[in-house]
């Protein structure tokens, strides 16, 4: 008897196996597979920075604290807020932003002043703020860091912002403004440009500025002769060469723009004990012809940003004054 009902029951426990089994087995078919890596197709924005690290925002972030005056007018300039900025003597800081707490200034950042903001983004500068990421990451802060000296980079870094601040149309309004103001004077520009030096002036010493500076970064846009091209850079300033009035007489430029940083009356006591005192000075046909120009520290000291186009005309109208009237 045992022997004829044992196939049987086993046939049952088959059948109520597949009862309780079958549904479970009908879920999980339902449900999408995992994939490596979905968390960040989730998240508001995954953006590389200029140092090559990953950020992952998982939310559109609304606390954000900005650690450099020329990426805070950016931010603005796309409609983008901050809760926190650096502290500034002489940069134009927008009006909405005139009000923020201060977290030190952008060479001296407080980090304590930034957390207390419990900021949700932090933009920092690279070269600048790279020994603040290890804190403010530990405190699960997120860090971008960014330079700016070209005008790709200016460009570039209005597209992340609107990326950021939700506001992608008002970003690409602004960079067909810009290509468009960059353009109108590029298209004036003579066949042969002409031979220019650009002196970094300060109390304690007077280098040459090279392509990578900011305004030898305008000049470059203008296809002048940068006389300081091909230089060494100097360790402690990698857009900085060692001045040479010798080699100075040597290349002759058309012109001399000076960018200053200080207080004039010791820049002007140094540009006196280091360049004019010199005989072979007054030999330069720069000096000669008067055409020794100062640059505004607004728009070549620091970098310009937006008011990039500004500071293309300016140098454009000082070396071109008969075709940029």
């Amino acid at each position: 008897m045992l022997t004829v009902l044992r196939p049987a029951m086993q046939k049952l426990i088959a059948c109520l196996c597949c009862l309780f089994i079958l549904p479970v087995s009908g879920c999980t078919r339902q449900e999408q597979p995992v994939v490596p890596g979905s968390k960040d197709l989730a998240a508001y924005l995954t953006v590389t920075d200029d140092a090559g690290r990953t950020v992952v925002l998982k939310k559109k972030p609304e606390r954000i604290v900005v650690l450099s005056t020329s990426f805070l007018e950016l931010l603005y300039a796309v409609d983008g807020q901050a809760i926190g900025r650096p502290s500034s003597r002489t940069a134009d800081i927008p009006e909405k932003a005139r009000s923020l707490p201060e977290v030190g200034f952008v060479y001296n950042i407080n980090t304590e002043k930034v957390l207390a903001l419990q900021p949700d983004l932090v933009i920092a500068f690279q070269g600048i703020h790279e020994r603040l990421i290890p804190l403010l990451e530990s405190s699960n802060v997120p860090v971008i860091l960014l330079k700016m000296k070209s005008y790709e980079d200016v460009i570039a870094k209005v597209k992340l912002f609107s990326e950021i601040a939700g506001t992608k149309e008002k970003g690409s309004s602004l960079v067909r403004v810009m290509d468009n103001r960059l353009k109108a004077v590029k298209d004036k520009l003579p066949q042969s440009g002409k031979k220019v030096a650009i002196l970094h002036a300060t109390a304690k010493s007077v280098t040459l500025e090279l392509e990578s500076s900011i305004a030898g970064g305008v000049a470059k846009l203008l296809k002048l002769q940068n006389v300081a091209v091909g230089s060494r850079p100097l360790d402690s300033d990698m857009d900085a060469t060692p001045y040479s009035l010798e080699k100075l007489v040597e290349q002759n430029p058309d012109l001399i723009l000076v960018v200053t940083m200080g207080q004039s009356p010791e820049i002007a006591k140094r540009l006196k004990a280091d360049v004019e005192s010199n005989p072979a000075w007054a030999t330069l046909r720069a000096v000669r012809d008067n055409q020794v120009f100062f640059l505004p520290p607004e728009l070549f000291l620091l970098h310009p940003g937006v008011r990039m186009p500004d500071a293309v005309e300016y140098m454009a109208k000082l070396v071109y004054p008969e075709v940029y009237k």
